[in-house]
């Protein structure tokens, strides 16, 4: 996510728990991590984590990690074509 995007969420967790309190430091821990998550799915798990919870989250609470990709079996058929190649 962009780092707009990433003051986006923060501000909706600001606005729907006004207990939650942010200073600098905090904001630019916040902003470190969430810039390496996927906007959509983590703004979808905070809405998820507002109807649930009356306690402002953690990072990890409403983090997503985006799967690494396997290639694993690309890997595997670029070798099958090597060895029939020769």
């Amino acid at each position: 996510m962009t780092k707009d995007q990433a003051i986006s969420i923060i501000r909706s967790i600001t606005i729907a728990y006004p207990n939650f309190e942010m200073n600098q430091e905090k904001l630019l821990f916040w902003l470190n991590h969430l810039v390496t998550m996927p906007f959509d799915a983590v703004q979808q798990n905070l809405h998820t984590y507002i109807r649930t919870s009356s306690f402002p989250p953690t990072i990890s609470q409403i983090a997503v990690q985006e799967k690494d990709q396997n290639d694993f079996l690309k890997q595997l058929e670029e070798r099958r074509r090597m060895l029939n190649a020769k």
